[in-house]
């Protein structure tokens, strides 16, 4: 993944897309602008820092999609041979206004100039309009003092202004369109839009749910793995990462499973190790169908040729099987390991592992 902190913006164009009803019939218009938005350095460096925090929290990898026949990619690519952001805008405003549906948000289309990771590209995004209220402290005559109360119904890259869907494109030679991005949904959480994704960008995420979910197994257990979390800790959060892809929600969120699953003290430990090995550190649809039969057992290996095999859930400090530190261990590196509460039902000879 890039840096995201590296993005920095040039000229930026804005389009209004807004919502209109004729005779009973609702439709979107896009109205479009024709020269780019005037902003000074801090404006700027205002607006791209809300675009890096968007990214760096949702962004996925995109590439063009053989499936839909939209304009945008081709678009994009003329644009960044030829310079011409005003038609790139525009007709990307249009595209917009022809794939979104009904129940879409009105708002802002943004298409910037971009650079992020030294590399040019095009920033597309968009933001919804807030409403807020503006006090002003005032003298009235008399010498008595109040607040006089102002709304503004347009504001918008305010503290609270969600940035509903930002993508940057960038050119490539690994496949025959020369586009590829990066490109984060805040309004749907894990998953992506189909009308913005596909129709209006013409994309598709460049990994599958099931090798997103497969590469969250393995590199955060490898995260795991190395940290400096005791024994008894790793197991905890070993289970707690097979519970997490098996539970009933249609996402995982590594950022949520640090927070909820690895001690405070360990937390930007993991992260980090977690990040540099290609954890997708987003919410993202999950699909375990790849990785099923790994998160049916836990096997825990122990340094005395014994090993045990669990259900996740069934391991750890809410579970059957429990590992604590052994207290007479001066070096802290001896551990139990309990079973409680179980019937033997069987003892047999095996394979040797």
């Amino acid at each position: 993944m890039p840096n995201y902190s590296t993005l920095s913006l040039a000229s930026v164009f804005m389009h209004q897309i807004a919502l209109h009803e004729h005779n009973g019939e609702k439709k979107f218009n896009a109205l479009l602008t024709d020269i780019p938005v005037e902003l000074d350095a801090r404006d700027l460096g205002f607006l791209t820092d809300r675009f890096s925090d968007a990214l760096e929290k949702r962004a996925l990898n995109v590439v063009p999609s053989e499936h839909v026949d939209s304009p945008s990619p081709g678009a994009v690519v003329s644009h960044l041979r030829t310079a011409d952001l005003k038609t790139l805008s525009q007709l990307l405003a249009g595209r917009l206004v022809e794939s979104q549906r009904l129940n879409a948000k009105t708002g802002l289309l943004v298409v910037a100039d971009a650079v992020l990771d030294g590399t040019p590209g095009v920033l597309i995004a968009k933001v919804e309009h807030q409403e807020a209220m503006q006090a002003e402290a005032t003298t009235l005559e008399g010498g008595l003092r109040s607040i006089s109360i102002k709304r503004i119904p347009d504001l918008v890259f305010g503290e609270q202004t969600r940035i509903y869907k930002i993508a940057v494109l960038q050119a490539t030679d690994k496949n025959p369109v020369g586009i590829q991005g990066f490109l984060a949904d805040i309004q749907n959480g894990g998953g992506f839009a189909n009308y913005f994704l596909g129709e209006f960008l013409g994309l598709k995420l460049a990994d599958e749910p099931e090798v997103l979910t497969e590469r969250f197994l393995d590199k955060m257990t490898e995260a795991i793995h190395q940290s400096s979390l005791g024994a008894d800790e790793k197991i905890e959060a070993q289970a707690a990462l097979a519970v997490d892809i098996k539970s009933n929600s249609s996402f995982v969120d590594a950022e949520s499973f640090i927070r909820t699953h690895i001690p405070p003290s360990h937390q930007q430990d993991i992260r980090s190790a977690a990040f540099a090995r290609g954890v997708p550190m987003m919410s993202f649809t999950k699909d375990p169908k790849r990785i099923s039969a790994r998160l049916n057992n836990l096997r825990i290996n122990l340094g005395t040729e014994i090993s045990l095999v669990a259900p996740p859930h069934q391991i750890g400090s809410q579970g059957q099987v429990r590992v604590e530190r052994d207290p007479s261990s001066s070096n802290g590196e001896l551990y139990d390991v309990t079973i409680k509460g179980v019937p033997l039902e069987s003892v047999t000879n095996s394979r040797p592992r």
